[in-house]
């Protein structure tokens, strides 16, 4: 079972904002690998400690299932080379460290236990990284914002290559009594990029009310067209550390936004839907997810296919329970194609910070759960039913469970 000396999630969700700042030059050097080859299908990073002394490893697992696995004599320290702001993509780990120290993309590999440099090349253009998108399975697309946050910015990645592009999205001006742009969820879809972004003023106040959604033309990044509601508030999550958005087998876009520190504390949980290649809202489809999750706030949406997501949502009994608690979210499996929750899961509350709980495999669901009280499971869902079954049990000396990935290659 895992130590609890939790750091606050104030200081965690800062961490988020500032990515790559203790990061520190890392070789091109991919020797030291076993003879064998060997390379996990499965990767969960660890971390020691409580903000700001955190030490963070990744701990390679074969079968999710079953069995155990630990930290204790075994593991990669990382915290050195990548913090779990991290893209995984075919087996390969993606990392672009916006630090005024070290601007680098990378591409790791993870094997035999080490995260090995495999590509590194440059990344100055941009200050922050908010979101990312895969074109294809060999292209990444970055976006973010410059400094003082009054442009967006993106970059285009060929991910065998490290190749770059560079460049800034042409979007309508700020308007008068707001300072700079805030960018969230970001989809692709038949040609066409859809990006979310709010208008921020100086804090405490608020953001603009109302959320806007950017239609971007690929490859030309030509703005064709901003979407404007004011049925929701913000402009949703960063999929760098937990996606809010997503696209379906057929090409239909999905974006949920919700109430967070810079919107009104009464924004509902709404999903909006946009149908392939077009540049409307789906006027026939609005999902109130916070309604139908009986008044909830949700955070987090993984796509887990055949028109099935899990939702990561604030559980408000515990909440009001123990207000300064920290494992406050649960997970529900819902069905975004029919605007309905299936079943909210039988699972421990997760602590409530932005990690990567969710992956498929193979069609099935995984879900990993920090528990406060109990031991730390993989769990495995049933996305018909919405059971639940325990897997692998994660044991040895460590604070949090921050993220889980799927390292096995589609190619």
């Amino acid at each position: 079972m895992k130590r609890f000396i939790k750091p606050s999630f104030y200081f965690l969700f800062i961490s988020t904002l500032i990515m790559g700042t203790t990061i520190s030059c890392s070789s091109n050097d991919d020797s030291g690998s076993d003879s064998d080859g060997a390379k996990a299908d499965y990767a969960l990073w660890l971390q020691l400690g409580s903000w700001p002394n955190t030490t963070q490893y990744i701990v390679g697992v074969d079968d999710l299932t079953k069995g155990s696995v630990s930290l204790v004599g075994n593991g990669a320290e990382v915290t050195s080379k990548a913090d779990y702001g991290i893209i995984a993509k075919n087996g390969f780990y993606y990392y672009p460290s916006t630090s005024s120290n070290f601007g680098k993309m990378t591409k790791f590999e993870f094997k035999n236990n080490r995260l090995s440099v495999v590509y590194e090349v440059p990344f100055t253009y941009q200050k922050s990284i908010s979101c990312y998108a895969w074109v294809d399975d060999n292209t990444l697309v970055l976006f973010g914002t410059n400094g003082d946050g009054s442009k967006v910015l993106y970059t285009v990645v060929n991910a065998t290559t490290l190749w770059i592009k560079n460049g800034e999205l042409a979007l309508p001006a700020i308007p008068a009594g707001y300072t700079s742009y805030n960018q969230g969820n970001i989809q692709y879809s038949n040609g066409k990029l859809y990006v979310a972004f709010s208008n921020m003023a100086i804090w405490p106040s608020l953001a603009e009310a109302g959320m806007n959604i950017a239609v971007v033309d690929y490859p030309s990044f030509a703005v064709e067209k901003v979407i404007k509601s004011s049925e929701a508030d913000g402009n949703g999550g960063s999929n760098m550390w937990m996606p809010t958005s997503c696209t379906d087998e057929s090409g239909d876009v999905y974006m949920m936004f919700f109430a967070d520190w810079m919107t009104s504390k009464d924004s509902p949980t709404k999903i909006f839907r946009i149908k392939k290649g077009e540049t409307t809202l789906d006027s026939s489809y609005n999902f109130n997810l916070g309604t139908a999750l009986g008044g909830e706030t949700a955070s987090g949406l993984w796509y887990v296919g055949n028109g099935k997501a899990i939702a990561k949502y604030i559980d408000s009994k515990i909440v009001t329970e123990n207000p300064s608690g920290l494992f406050n979210t649960k997970f529900a499996l819902i069905d975004i194609a029919t605007s309905s929750v299936i079943k909210k899961l039988d699972l421990p509350a997760d602590k409530g910070s932005q990690l990567q709980n969710v992956i498929t495999s193979d069609g099935k669901v995984f879900i990993q759960v920090n528990a406060e009280t109990t031991k730390d499971y993989i769990w495995e869902v049933n996305t018909t039913t919405g059971a639940v079954t325990s897997g692998v049990e994660i044991v040895g000396g460590y604070d949090y469970i921050l993220r889980l990935d799927n390292l096995k290659s589609s190619k």
